[in-house]
């Protein structure tokens, strides 16, 4: 029995193994389909659409069919959302290099008030697109509002997240061979699996609400 126990778990592991190499193997080539620029955000999206079906208990869906249904539904409003949040990206970018060569007597509250920005997209970039496949509906505005709000409001959760991107990448740098295969559907399914976690905070900090009410 024991030695069953073992088994079953090695099976269980390989196929976790499999399943999140196929992914990736599926985000770039969706990603370079779109020439990146127009493919990033739709497969970013598709992936992350798989990844919460798996965390919800629909471990045995057709990736390929899922995937490719996820990508051409998603396409246009996924693109417009990374186009957004990038042009946001690039005007922080552009006021920071600005703000670090200014030199005026305000330089020191301007580049405070900037990196603070700054702070707040990065928190907002965790769980854009988890939001994003979670949410139904909630528009491009409200998609990017709603991450923020979450980030800012779970915090702790929210650094952590950051700090498992962190490693991943040094996971990464040890081993680079791993890239082809697991740079974003691993990330993907940490983001989205600590990002379910706190959804589910949140919802049962709602029930208690209205029960009180």
């Amino acid at each position: 029995m024991e030695f069953g126990g073992v088994m079953s778990r090695v099976n269980i592991a390989c196929d976790w193994v499999m399943k999140l190499a196929i992914a990736n193997l599926l985000w770039l080539g969706f990603t370079l389909l779109g020439l990146v620029v127009l493919g990033a955000a739709p497969a970013t999206a598709a992936l992350f659409s798989i990844v919460r079906k798996w965390i919800m208990g629909e471990k045995d869906i057709p990736i390929f069919k899922t995937f490719w249904q996820h990508y051409r539904k998603d396409f246009i409003q996924s693109n417009m959302l990374g186009l957004l949040f990038f042009v946001i990206g690039f005007v922080l970018y552009v006021d920071f290099r600005f703000v670090l060569n200014y030199e005026g007597m305000w330089s020191i509250v301007l580049l405070i008030m900037v990196a603070a920005v700054c702070a707040a997209y990065l928190l907002t970039a965790v769980y854009l697109f988890p939001v994003y496949v979670h949410f139904e509906s909630p528009g491009l505005k409200g998609c990017i509002k709603n991450a923020f709000l979450i980030g800012i409001s779970q915090l702790p959760s929210t650094l952590l997240m950051i700090g498992g991107i962190f490693l991943s990448f040094l996971l990464f740098k040890f081993l680079p061979g791993s890239l082809l295969f697991y740079s974003a559907s691993l990330i993907s399914f940490f983001l989205y699996h600590s990002a379910h976690r706190v959804f589910l905070k949140i919802d049962r900090a709602k029930n208690v609400e209205e029960i009180e009410a």
